[in-house]
């Protein structure tokens, strides 16, 4: 089962920094899972939310940022002191700090942001083991046009008409919530030929239902819980 450090190990550092990036190294994740946001001014930057306010010392929409606006932020001292100093980054950091380390799911969070991705990784090549997801059918499907690279669709729900959805449109994996597994869906669509990896781990009874379902792998913030996970499992 894959362990993916979700906005890297955001459970305990700084959510999408180099603080939670090396943490989810060092402790052995298998691949680190972040966000795609653009800036005012064209670029890319990893961010989860569509406002800076929750994680940094700015506030505002990230889209009303310039990238050298968003570098001056704080994003670390929100999740603790210690973290005084950490900046946002760029993609093309990012991919050129990290690619080479750790494997990289990239989740295109604005389907606005789809076309400049694209036109990036023309430039900046991804890796072959890199996975690249939305919520967004549009930027799911313009992905896979354009990437030889694994291409999730994340979903809210998990039964057969998403999975049939998957299908037709030549998505080979497919992102429930954790919380939806249940082994008997895990293997129809393991018989379809789709990769299965969950996300929004929330707790250890969330853990226990990702291993018990068989499930790829999920996104977790502690990735050290999947990592040594309950003797009981």
């Amino acid at each position: 089962m894959q362990v993916i450090a979700h906005r890297g190990a955001s459970g305990y550092a700084p959510e999408n920094t180099r603080a939670a990036f090396d943490l989810a190294i060092e402790m052995g994740a298998d691949a680190i899972e972040t966000d795609l946001q653009v800036t005012r001014d064209g670029e890319l930057v990893l961010i989860h939310d569509d406002r800076v306010d929750r994680t940094s010392d700015g506030t505002g929409p990230v889209a009303d940022f310039t990238l050298a606006e968003l570098l001056a932020l704080d994003a670390g001292s929100w999740f603790d002191p210690s973290f005084a100093g950490e900046r946002v980054m760029t993609f093309t950091e990012g991919l050129a700090d990290y690619g080479d380390r750790i494997p990289l799911c990239l989740e295109i969070k604005d389907p606005l942001a789809t076309v400049t991705f694209l036109h990036a990784v023309q430039h900046h090549p991804l890796p072959s083991a890199t996975q690249v997801t939305s919520f967004s059918w549009s930027a799911v499907l313009a992905a896979r046009e354009a990437l030889p690279v694994t291409i999730g669709f994340l979903s809210r729900t998990f039964d057969h008409d998403i999975i049939h959805r998957c299908l037709a449109r030549g998505i080979n994996q497919i992102c429930p919530p954790a919380a939806l597994l249940d082994r008997a869906m895990v293997e129809t669509a393991h018989e379809h030929g789709l990769v299965v990896r969950a996300w929004g781990v929330r707790d250890r009874t969330d853990v226990d239902r990702v291993i018990e379902s068989r499930a790829d792998g999920a996104t977790v913030n502690w990735p050290d819980w999947m990592i040594a996970p309950p003797s009981h499992i």
